[in-house]
């Protein structure tokens, strides 16, 4: 113990306190109070809360704290000529690092490495020593061929034999019997379309491509049409055709005609042009 912890232990003693009533008085924990009495200023936290710690134990003693501050001053300039640890004035202690540029693998680093691979062997070795009554408990390969499906039947088609050859019925036709007049309205590019059937509006409209429509007279059927090239027109079931060139208007009267006449249908086509 050093002339600073001697002066502070013979002060506190003659004044008859302990560490305890110390802490008491000054909020400092007994322990850091015995560490400035025996000089183990390694255990304070950094220089500046010692030299606090200083200064509140000198004025609870009544002695002058700058000359303990002096006394402890003079001890780490002592500390530091013998070549031990030294501290700056803001308590930041000093030490000495090794410049030598570290290894590229640390040992730690090395060591688990080697368990690494050693215990990758032992599995290995546990394998194929044992792998014959391992490999009974693995499911085994299903080697029944799928289920044929609608799509495998499309991709991977089964074979059939060619059919037999049969001689193909003449079927007679039946003929149709049309007791006015029906026309029939196959449209192959959108048309606006008027209907009169016996001078009654039937329809009027326009009809999509794809569309069929059919009206039956007693007399006669009236169609004008936008687009001539696109609707074509079947008369009592026989196909005269597209009714003009595309993007014409166009009118068609079918009459029927009295028994006994030259044509049963007289188509009287009339070109209407846009005014």
């Amino acid at each position: 113990m050093g002339e600073l912890g001697d002066l502070l232990r013979q002060s506190r003693e003659q004044l008859g306190l302990t560490l305890d009533d110390i802490q008491a008085s000054t909020h400092i924990k007994s322990s850091y109070l015995e560490a400035l009495e025996e000089e183990r200023f390694d255990d304070l936290p950094n220089l500046v809360v010692r030299r606090g710690f200083l200064r509140n134990y000198a004025s609870v003693l009544n002695l002058d704290p700058n000359y303990v501050l002096d006394l402890h001053d003079g001890h780490d300039q002592d500390t530091a000529s013998s070549g031990g640890p030294t501290m700056s004035e803001h308590g930041i202690r000093f030490k000495s690092i090794s410049m030598a540029r570290p290894g590229r693998i640390s040992p730690d680093l090395l060591i688990g490495l080697v368990l690494i691979a050693t215990l990758v062997g032992v599995v290995v070795a546990v394998f194929y020593v044992y792998q014959d009554s391992l490999l009974p408990l693995l499911p085994e390969p299903d080697t029944t061929p799928p289920a044929a499906t609608a799509d495998a039947a499309f991709i991977l088609p089964t074979p059939t034999p060619a059919p037999t050859k049969t001689p193909t019925p003449t079927i007679t036709p039946i003929p149709l019997y049309y007791t006015g007049v029906t026309v029939e309205l196959l449209i192959t590019d959108e048309s606006w379309v008027q209907v009169l059937v016996d001078d009654v509006k039937a329809f009027e409209g326009i009809l999509k491509v794809g569309e069929q429509r059919h009206w039956t007279g007693t007399r006669q059927v009236a169609v004008r049409v936008g687009n001539a090239g696109g609707v074509e027109a079947i008369v009592n079931g026989e196909s005269l055709g597209a009714m003009g060139e595309p993007a014409q208007v166009t009118d068609q009267v079918w009459v029927k005609m009295e028994e006994g006449a030259a044509s049963a249908l007289t188509p009287t086509p009339t070109v209407v042009t846009e005014q």
